[in-house]
């Protein structure tokens, strides 16, 4: 199967991997052709695209970290945390729901450590639904990646992975005019949004009884390595390793998410932001570790070439990120392609991946 962007959909192609809604919910199913009503209703709902099937892609998979189940799994017990907080509920409440929130993020932490791939795809496959709980979920999830990348102890990866789910638990002590706002934020309006770095750190501490590192990451994430960060200024190592390894994860996600007043990016845009605030946003050797680690191609995306032509991405090099193993094909004879490594191939040196389609 292969990820096509809505605005390339056309009727009567084949669901290549179920959608799904709000819990779980089935919205379509796989192997279902597509109708117009059903196009709409994914550009509707926000979903940059979805997966079909076709002869071209036959035998490409796209292999998610973590199942959609565990991921729904995680994003509801998010979500009740987070509601939870907001009723008002005392503390053992709180705590009951929290011990199923970390037995979910333990399980994806088992998932992961598991897993022996060097290069991993982002989920290309969601919407702008319960964004807030699904990016905590997707970050919680990129930042184990990385820990894993970075050698850390399993249980180091379970303190990390609810740091990262946590990171933005101070966001519910922000009005909701203020996170939704679609322009830029004034003055005052930033300073609002800033303090949730800081609410976020007083309720994983006061409330749901973190380690202190788990805190501290919470209350540093969006420091930058130039010292030109939030809430403290903090600078280049001093700034907790949990807090750097959320910061890319955090912002990689944010900009690769749709919201309902954003578009998606894809992965592309995120990796190359990534790249570019090395040693100024971000720590140097940690990005090093993210440029191996995190595939800005993702297997079966659909990409647009320097020579005119199209292909679908079918495996990735952890050295050469930006040069996949691709499938490449003329538009208008699809079910004619050619297997190319871009990175070894040389009659291909001078061929780029240009746009994503």
């Amino acid at each position: 199967m292969r990820f096509i962007r809505i605005d390339s959909l056309k009727e009567d192609m084949v669901v290549g991997r179920s959608v799904f809604g709000t819990r779980g919910v089935l919205i379509l199913r796989e192997g279902n052709k597509l109708q117009s009503r059903h196009i709409s209703a994914l550009s509707e709902l926000g979903y940059p695209g979805i997966y079909i099937f076709d002869k071209l892609s036959d035998g490409i998979m796209s292999d998610d970290l973590i199942d959609d189940e565990k991921r729904f799994s995680a994003i509801y017990m998010v979500k009740e945390l987070y509601k939870s907080s907001g009723k008002g509920r005392n503390g053992k409440q709180m705590l009951a729901i929290y011990k199923e929130v970390e037995s979910i993020v333990s399980e994806i932490v088992d998932s992961i450590f598991a897993d022996d791939r060097a290069v991993v795809n982002v989920p290309l496959l969601r919407s702008y639904d319960e964004y807030t709980y699904r990016h905590s979920v997707d970050v919680s999830v990129m930042a184990v990646t990385l820990g894993k990348a970075l050698k850390l102890s399993k249980d180091q990866l379970l303190d990390l992975a609810k740091a990262a789910l946590f990171h933005d638990m101070g966001k519910m002590f922000v009005p909701i005019t203020i996170l939704n706002k679609p322009g830029r934020l004034d003055d005052e309006e930033m300073a609002t949004m800033r303090k949730h770095a800081q609410f976020g750190h007083d309720f994983t501490w006061g409330t749901l009884n973190q380690k202190s590192l788990i805190n501290r990451a919470v209350l540093h994430h969006h420091e930058r390595w130039d010292g030109k960060g939030y809430p403290e200024g903090l600078k280049g190592n001093r700034i907790p390793i949990f807090s750097r390894i959320i910061a890319m994860a955090d912002v990689f996600d944010a900009i690769s998410s749709t919201r309902s007043y954003k578009a998606a990016q894809i992965a592309t845009e995120g990796y190359e932001y990534i790249m570019a605030n090395a040693g100024t946003h971000f720590d140097p050797e940690l990005v090093e570790i993210f440029s191996k680690t995190i595939a800005p191609f993702p297997v079966g995306l659909t990409v647009k070439l320097s020579n005119g032509l199209s292909a679908v991405v079918t495996r990735n090099h952890a050295s050469f990120m930006a040069r996949p193993i691709i499938r490449m094909f003329d538009p208008k004879e699809p079910e004619v392609f050619e297997f190319i490594d871009l990175a070894h191939d040389p009659d291909f040196l001078s061929v780029t991946i240009v746009a994503t389609e």
